[in-house]
Order: C-alpha cells, then sequence, then structure tokens
C-alpha cells in the first residue's frame, strides 16, 4: 500500500540509500543531513514528505521551513526541493504536492525546479521568480577607493559577538553549513554578508545571498569584490539582480537566466525574497549556465589601462 508520511531524522537514511547517495556527487551524506535535518528552530517538526510503498521509499519531497521578518512582521517560508518519484510510481508525484498546497499562510518557493514541475506547479498558482543574476568583474581598487577606515571581518567567532537581532539569527542557523559570512564596518556603519563559494560551475564565483545594508554594501562594492574574488580564487561575484532596486554598479553587467525560480504568496513581493534557507544555500548550488564565453568577452571589452581614462565606463546592461 502507498502512503505519505512526514519527513523526520528517522526517515533520513533510507532516503539517502534510495536516491540522495547517487543524486549529487558534490554533496555527501553529511551535507544532504543538513537539509533534511536542519538544526535551527522547526516549529513544524518536519522536514517533507516521503511516499512509501510498504516500508520502501519511491519518493521524496523536501521542504525547508523558515520564519523570516518582512516589512516588521514574521512571516511564514517554505522552500520546495529535491521532488523524486521512482518512474514506475511517477504517476502519483502529484500526491506529494497536495500537503504543500494546503500551507496557506506561507510563501512558498522552489529555486531549482526542472521543466516538468515549473509546468505542473504554475497550474496550481505558482508565480514565475526571476533567477536573473547581475554579475560582477573584477575591479581595480584604484577606481573607487572607500573614504574612511574599513573593516572585513571573516572570521565567524568575531562576526557572532558582533551581531544581534535578525542578523544574528540569520548567521546562527547558517553556521553548520559550508556557507561564507562577512561582516563590514564602514565610517560607523555596519553590514552582515552571507555568501556561497560556488565551485560546481565552469568559472567558480561567489554568490551573495544576504546584504544586511545593501546601501553601505554599494558603497565598498568594489572593497569587498577584491577581498572575496581574492580570497576564494574566484572569477567573478554575483548577486540576485531582484534584490538590486534597480541599482547598477560599475564593471557589471545582468545574465540571462536559463529559466525562472517559482513561488506561490499572498503577501510577500518577489524582491523581499532571498535565497535564504533554500538548497541554493545549503548546497551551494549553481543557477547559471555555463558563461565563460560571455565574461572573456565583457572583460576583453573592458580591458583597458585605467589611469589613462578621464571617465570611468559605465555598466553594460
Amino acid at each position: 500500500m502507498v502512503t505519505l508520511r512526514k519527513i523526520e531524522s528517522d526517515l533520513f537514511p533510507a532516503l539517502y540509500e534510495q536516491f540522495l547517495i547517487g543524486d549529487d556527487p558534490l554533496s555527501n551524506e553529511q551535507d544532504w543531513r543538513n537539509v533534511f535535518d536542519y538544526r535551527f528552530e522547526n516549529e513544524e517538526g518536519y522536514c517533507g514528505y516521503a511516499m512509501l510503498d510498504g516500508n520502501e521509499v519511491i519518493g521524496m519531497l523536501g521542504m525547508v521551513f523558515s520564519r523570516r521578518k518582512i516589512d516588521g512582521k514574521v512571516k511564514k517560508f517554505c522552500n520546495l526541493h529535491t521532488w523524486w518519484v521512482r518512474e514506475d510510481h511517477r504517476g502519483r508525484s502529484l500526491a506529494l504536492l497536495r500537503p504543500v498546497l494546503k500551507l496557506g499562510d506561507y510563501t512558498i518557493t522552489h529555486f531549482t525546479p526542472c521543466d516538468i514541475v515549473r509546468a505542473i506547479t504554475k497550474r496550481m498558482g505558482f508565480q514565475d521568480l526571476s533567477c536573473q543574476l547581475r554579475i560582477l568583474l573584477p575591479a581595480p581598487l584604484a577606481r573607487k577607493k572607500p573614504s574612511g577606515a574599513l573593516s572585513l571581518e571573516f572570521n565567524t567567532s568575531a562576526i557572532e559577538q558582533r551581531l544581534a537581532g535578525d542578523d544574528k539569527k540569520v548567521f546562527l542557523d547558517h553556521l553548520p553549513y559550508d556557507v561564507g559570512h562577512l561582516h563590514i564596518t564602514h565610517r560607523g556603519a555596519e553590514c552582515y554578508v552571507l555568501y556561497t563559494h560556488v565551485v560546481r560551475h565552469r568559472l567558480p564565483y561567489c554568490h551573495i545571498h544576504y546584504v544586511s545594508d545593501m546601501d553601505l554594501y554599494l558603497d565598498v562594492d568594489v572593497s569587498i569584490r577584491a577581498e572575496l574574488l581574492r580570497r576564494h580564487k574566484a572569477s567573478f561575484i554575483a548577486l540576485d539582480e531582484r534584490r538590486m532596486n534597480g541599482v547598477s554598479l560599475p564593471l557589471s553587467f545582468k545574465f540571462w537566466a536559463p529559466a525562472d525560480s517559482l513561488f506561490k504568496s499572498d503577501d510577500v513581493r518577489p524582491e523581499q525574497i532571498d535565497n535564504l534557507y533554500s538548497d541554493v544555500v545549503f548546497l551551494k548550488l549553481t543557477t547559471l549556465p555555463d558563461m565563460s564565453h560571455e565574461v572573456a568577452q565583457i572583460a576583453r571589452s573592458w580591458r583597458r589601462p585605467f589611469s589613462a581614462v578621464g571617465k570611468r565606463p559605465g555598466s553594460a546592461v
């Protein structure tokens, strides 16, 4: 008899053996356990649904629940990931989605849907969520040196002492994962940044997922860019365009997205949705196709002696 069961920690070994062990060569058992048995507060008490035929796992849908403060109010979020059903039971796939559709007061996201999942969920009220990225290329520090003392702190013990409130909760909740944390101090103001160093792409890069003070970040962008690229030997930095509020940056360009992510919400706007508490962050996933040709072309067009140029070049859009 085929049944649905909420995924709790005791079910993880069966999920891993049946599917997860061969799904991603760059994620080990502990990486997956952190996704399905996360250590931050989970009021719901489960992290998805499993489809069982007797005691055998034949399908699963992962869910990451979180609480985020939006416009001063606490909102419930649920990120969907790892929707899998064994081939001989594919006709039962929608059964895994039905409990999700009953989460009426949640903002539901799915950042990594395949084409089939995208088509199914859009018929059930999900909307497109742009995953277009702004690509920040290396920029000479002399181009825009920030005025005033600038401190960039990467040590997590030191960062924890400097954070409070919502930023500290984000920091502590993501501490078990292989993500980067940065605390910025500049002219008396502070900013917390959470990012991932993505090595799954042909060109390794840093994807910035959370910025607590975008104005401060933009003011010292070139210095942050230089330090992240140096520290991780990355090719570029990526920021989600929907979170940029229309702001452009020097030596940057928008890169087309191969397909949109998805969301369903009654009271949260697309620009208020980031990638925290999701598989994109937890597993350091890439949302980019190969783009080495485009990056090389743009880099060549901007390769000139900056000291001999009277005005700085504008951003490519």
